[in-house]
């Protein structure tokens, strides 16, 4: 995958079983940097709402469609060493009793981390 803002290849590792998913991101930017970028990228993503900032992690709402009634999108940041930070994300149904998401949350969490990646 490519990112769009600097032209760097970024390697994202997304995988989904049932209606849950996690991701994993690896950035050249110290932690203290990727919460802005957070920020910046919540801007580029309309279909999703940024709820909750922190230092070490961020947290989004993706309302519902007729796909899906809705997620839970969970980033958190962790510094690798000074330079370098791991952004874990986890995507889980608003309705906890969904089995299946028919592939959304893997969507919706590649989406997330290429706007970040695109930030930093």
């Amino acid at each position: 995958m490519t990112n769009m803002g600097n032209s760097k290849t970024v390697s994202l590792n997304v995988t989904s079983k049932r209606a849950r998913s996690r991701g994993e991101l690896l950035v050249s930017a110290p932690a203290a940097a990727v919460p802005g970028a957070v920020e910046r990228a919540a801007l580029r993503l309309p279909k999703m709402t940024l709820t909750g900032m922190w230092q070490d992690r961020a947290e989004f709402a993706v309302g519902m469609t007729w796909k899906s009634y809705g997620a839970n999108i969970v980033l958190s940041f962790e510094p690798v060493d000074a330079g370098t930070t791991r952004v874990l994300a986890t995507s889980t149904p608003a309705v906890p009793t969904t089995l299946t998401d028919w592939g959304q949350g893997k969507a919706q969490l590649t989406e997330v981390l290429s706007a970040v990646a695109a930030e930093l």
